[in-house]
């Protein structure tokens, strides 16, 4: 057996190797007058993790004593890359203060939970569908086409200029990498074409054959089935969409989003939400929404990985009027008038904290304000600390909501 096995029996296989020794630490002190605290990478504290793990060490009689938020842990070796860490003690339940440290200031705090937040114990669980009223979230489209459909910009030239009739078949694919970085690439879009006209395109039927054969002998033969197609199409086809990079930058203030039309094909390196709506770009876009990824969402070494049942599905957020909307929008088109001034710029440029053109930023923190308006009119949060406590508030009381009404739904059907 697995040292994993050996101390967790079950439902181990997702946990993070330090979790046996918070495990086995907190059961060593437990009933006695003893505390204990470990360094560790912070991922244990982070997306899913979290309500895999700390649900076994935090109990009726073990508490979070203090916890030290993330940091980079860094020393002389050569060649040193730092490790994102945390540090947590744990010790039995006490009437003692508690306290959490962040950027050498510390903080009394009434209870400390496994986000190493001042918040009471709450887990995010990945929901399926969205706790707020917004539209679903899905991957971008996956190839899984062994390369055959897809061209760079020159590839792309050369392939119309020996057969110009399959100009009309060709889409703008948007990956992360080149949304980021500025990059253009394109993809075979052959959905709506049919066997004669295929036939017509003898280039384009190579390409296609060559799909065929990929995944033929691949590990999903069946999707030899459709050759012509992507693997997985998951985007609309006569809609706008929202696209948000599936990994990301840690050092930015803001994921960098793109608002694109139907036009555009999306990589399944990204997710998407598809509407027309600016409102909900610019709710996605804001401060309010960054905090949450970062708390709750995974990572990737320490880049954000943004998840759809993780990050959107669990996001908090108020129901709006139409009044609120429009306002919103306008905020939107603001943050999007001000990246079109830098046409030559990437994404990586107009969004890294040390480029970033400061009429954009400014545009972002109105934003940002108009969102955190809507949470708590009147009275501005002062600190991401103070943002997280009252999203998780808010999560626990939706998610309350949401199951009383399932009962009461469930109740009146049996009657």
């Amino acid at each position: 057996k697995s040292d994993m096995e050996f101390v967790f029996r079950k439902d181990y296989k997702n946990l993070d190797y330090v979790s046996i020794w918070f495990y086995k630490g907190a059961k060593f002190i437990e009933n006695c007058n003893a505390q204990l605290a470990f360094v560790s990478t912070n991922s244990i504290c982070q997306g899913l993790l979290v309500a895999l793990t700390w649900p076994r060490i935090l109990n009726d009689n073990i508490e979070i004593s203090f916890a030290h938020q993330s940091f980079k842990w860094t020393n002389n070796a050569i060649g040193n890359a730092g490790v994102t860490v945390i540090i947590v003690g744990l010790r039995n339940k006490s009437t003692k203060p508690k306290y959490l440290y962040n950027n050498n200031i510390r903080r009394e705090a009434k209870n400390i939970n496994a986000y190493l937040l001042d918040v009471q114990d709450i887990y995010i669980n990945s929901l399926n569908q969205p706790l707020s009223k917004f539209p679903p979230m899905n991957f971008g489209n996956m190839p899984a086409d062994g390369g055959y459909l897809l061209f760079t910009e020159e590839e792309k030239a050369l392939f119309i200029e020996k057969e110009p009739d399959s100009e009309k078949w060709f889409k703008e694919l948007i990956s992360a990498h080149e949304f980021l970085n500025g990059k253009k690439r394109y993809c075979l879009w052959l959905e709506d074409l049919d066997k004669e006209e295929l036939n017509g395109l003898p280039n384009v039927k190579e390409r296609v054959n060559k799909v065929y054969n990929e995944r033929l002998n691949s590990s999903r033969p069946q999707l030899a089935e459709i050759p012509h197609l992507f693997a997985q199409i998951t985007q609309p086809p006569n809609s706008d969409f929202i696209l948000i990079p599936g990994h990301s930058s840690e050092g930015r203030d803001y994921i960098p989003l793109g608002f694109f039309s139907a036009d555009y094909k999306s990589n399944n390196s990204c997710l998407i939400v598809a509407t027309s709506q600016p409102w909900l770009f610019g709710i996605l876009h804001s401060k309010m929404h960054m905090v949450w990824v970062d708390a709750v969402g995974g990572k990737l070494e320490t880049r954000y990985r943004y998840s759809a049942k993780l990050c959107y599905n669990t996001f908090p957020f108020p129901e709006i009027s139409e009044k609120q909307k429009l306002t919103i929008n306008e905020y939107v088109f603001a943050i999007l008038d001000e990246r079109a001034k830098y046409p030559e710029k990437t994404m990586a440029w107009l969004y890294n904290p040390e480029t970033m053109p400061k009429e954009l930023k400014q545009a972002h923190q109105n934003l940002d304000r108009a969102i955190e308006e809507i949470y708590r009119m009147g009275n501005p949060f002062t600190s991401d600390a103070e943002r997280l406590e009252h999203l998780f508030k808010r999560y626990d009381e939706m998610t309350k909501k949401d199951t009383l009404f399932a009962k009461q739904k469930k109740t009146r059907k049996k009657n």
